[in-house]
């Protein structure tokens, strides 16, 4: 995804909880090494909604047929990403040609008419609002879920304290990372991650590159 680089407080920030990684055990200290410097990337380029809709289109997809789809969606306009408005004066059919599905085709104009009629924060507004709060503003959206609202927290907003406890890909990484035979439950990892604060993202940055 497209991404802004490191503000000067992300990047502090990101250095701070790489340190304090480090510091937690022999396991970190080692993935931390070989992983390098903490590159978690904001793609602050786009307001929090047009994140969110991006979200949309990759979920449940390989990274390249969302690549593909998100190309033909933007490019249909002139290669920008649309404003509210332009989505929803957009006949529906003309938007599915892009590839999307009927259910993320009206998720994604679901966002738009809420942004249209001041429903939904913009970057400002979202800034102000806790974690819980965004959250449970954003599950109310059909086809909006957890994940998808802590993926705009992590890469959007850069919130520093959010673990997607139910993504698939830290489970299993983090029962490789502690040789666990058996996959570990999201109880279970949601415990353990209560160690990681307040760098909870950075955590799930470490581990996604397991």
């Amino acid at each position: 995804m497209p991404a802004n680089r490191l503000s000067g407080d992300h990047e502090k920030s990101c250095i701070e909880g790489t340190k304090f990684l480090s510091s937690l055990d022999h396991d970190w200290n080692l993935l931390v090494s070989s992983v390098g410097p903490c590159k978690l990337i904001l793609s602050t380029e786009l307001e929090p909604y047009q994140a969110l809709i991006k979200s949309v289109v990759f979920q449940q997809l390989r990274p390249s047929s969302a690549v593909a789809i998100f190309n033909r969606f933007t490019q249909y306009f002139d290669s920008n990403f649309p404003t509210a408005k332009q989505i929803l004066d957009t006949p529906k059919n003309n938007l599915k040609k892009c590839g999307l599905s009927t259910n993320k085709l009206s998720t994604i104009i679901d966002i738009a008419s809420q942004v249209e009629n001041e429903g939904l924060e913009n970057r400002k507004g979202f800034e102000v609002m806790s974690d819980i709060q965004i959250t449970q503003k954003l599950i109310k959206i059909k086809g909006i879920g957890e994940w998808t609202a802590q993926m705009l927290m992590i890469f959007n907003l850069g919130r520093l304290d959010i673990f997607p406890v139910s993504d698939f890909a830290l489970k299993k990484n983090y029962s490789l990372f502690k040789n666990i035979a058996s996959p570990i439950n999201v109880k279970d990892l949601s415990k353990i991650s209560e160690e990681w604060k307040p760098f909870r993202s950075i955590a799930a940055w470490y581990l996604w590159q397991y």
